[in-house]
């Protein structure tokens, strides 16, 4: 950068002789670099989807123009060549910050690099970043391809106040309406959301649970669509119970044992054994999981897989 201003220097000076002397403008400052981070837990062999948050300045990036370049290398793999190279879909309405999605498919277990190449709106010049990745041979929580757990999940039918079915607003009881045990055995697909709107340390949850809402609107008919809250009613005294042993966990440096985990959680959140909220799993009529999505979700992103899922149901019913 130094050479670069050194140049631009010189040639204004060259293209000044003969010229009355002008003042000096201040030097400006370089645009702060944009800073990829990972907005999921985990990654496997097979296809997945690698949703990417970006910082500049410390602060979300949401910009819709911004082109999200990446490159996936086998870091065990002498050659460095790349396995695999893709952009990532902007998807950011309704979000707080915006994710930045990739659906790249992983060959084997191990450790990998990506290399993240940001350009915003505006800019001249990319962002690049190199991240490591750590890609398990199996995923913790339930994968596509794999059979639906089923468990009992709470309706009005079970409680004796709408307020104990999620920690937000239950003014909208349309994702309440089957358990999902009954759901799996109905003869349609499921959508399937585990979030906490009223206590969601990523913020999204409670966009998420929108966005279930107007697809159940749209294709209710045709679909299950069921909301699980993460924690157990009380949900905040469960919620408060996980921030406590969180800093337990930190001060004693260790994981949680099995038992730990489930402290607070709903049934479901332990039957699923999901790490993070919110989750959202699109199952097909057969009880199967087609989809899954950790994170915020978007009408853009999950409206085309939904309309997909329900048009199956609604061809074979005929």
């Amino acid at each position: 950068m130094l050479q670069r201003i050194m140049i631009l220097t010189l040639l204004a000076l060259l293209t000044a002789c003969g010229q009355a002397a002008q003042p000096a403008k201040p030097p400006q400052p370089a645009a702060a670099p944009v800073v990829p981070t990972f907005a999921f837990s985990e990654a496997v062999v097979g296809p997945n989807r690698i949703a990417l948050g970006l910082l500049r300045n410390g602060s979300p990036v949401n910009d819709p123009g911004a082109q999200v370049k990446l490159r996936f290398f086998d870091l065990s793999d002498t050659a460095a060549t790349p396995q695999n190279e893709t952009e990532a879909v902007y998807y950011g309405a309704g979000l707080p910050a915006a994710v930045y999605v990739a659906y790249p498919t992983f060959s084997k277990a191990g450790e990998w690099g990506v290399e993240v190449s940001t350009t915003l709106s505006g800019q001249a010049e990319a962002s690049v970043s190199r991240l490591r990745l750590a890609v398990r041979e199996q995923s913790a929580a339930p994968n596509v391809g794999d059979k639906a757990t089923a468990v009992k999940t709470l309706t009005p039918a079970d409680v004796p106040d709408p307020s104990y079915l999620s920690s937000g607003s239950v003014d909208d009881l349309s994702l309440y309406q089957a358990s999902l045990d009954e759901a799996l055995v109905s003869g349609k697909p499921t959508a399937l959301l585990f979030a906490t709107p009223g206590f969601c340390r990523t913020a999204v949850c409670g966009p998420s649970l929108q966005v279930m809402q107007a697809l159940q609107k749209q294709y209710g008919e045709q679909m299950n669509f069921i909301h699980v809250e993460v924690y157990r009613y009380p949900f905040g005294e469960s919620f408060q119970q996980q921030e406590a042993l969180f800093k337990q966990l930190a001060a004693e440096q260790r994981a949680p044992t099995p038992e730990e985990r489930a402290q607070g959680l709903s049934d479901a959140m332990i039957a699923w054994n999901l790490p993070s909220e919110p989750w959202l799993f699109l199952i097909d009529a057969g009880g199967t999981i087609v989809a899954r999505y950790e994170g915020g979700i978007t009408q853009d992103e999950l409206a085309p897989a939904v309309a997909k899922l329900a048009a199956c149901c609604t061809d074979r019913s005929g």
